[in-house]
């Protein structure tokens, strides 16, 4: 099975900061989004941040351990992590039960801005 190379949307700011912005991080697009989140992280970005504002699916299961594996690369290199939620009530909610329920440390999740 070939997988898509795809790269998920980003940016950079003045500080440094790189803005990753997925569309959809389902079961589909969780491990490419996660490598890419990585691969941004080893090669010394400074901060990471998830804008999750436009995401239309937020799957439980491979969405959220996607994030929190590249959460805890940031830290181990010392490096920001951030997630902006889904606008979406319903995307965002895998996100707040991941939140509620992890074992694992989870990184500082913020409301969307107001359109």
């Amino acid at each position: 099975m070939r997988r898509s190379r795809r790269n998920v949307p980003h940016a950079l700011t003045p500080s440094g900061t790189v803005v990753v912005r997925p569309l959809v991080l389902d079961c589909a697009e969780a491990a490419q989004v996660r490598e890419q989140l990585l691969i941004l992280l080893n090669r010394g970005a400074p901060g990471l941040l998830v804008d999750l504002s436009a995401c239309a699916v937020l799957c439980p299961c491979c969405g959220a351990p996607a994030l929190v594996r590249a959460y805890r690369r940031a830290r181990a290199l010392g490096a920001g992590f951030e997630v902006i939620a889904p606008s979406s009530a319903v995307a965002r909610l895998p996100l707040d039960l991941a939140r509620r329920t992890s074992e694992e440390p989870f990184p500082a999740v913020s409301e969307p801005e107001a359109a």
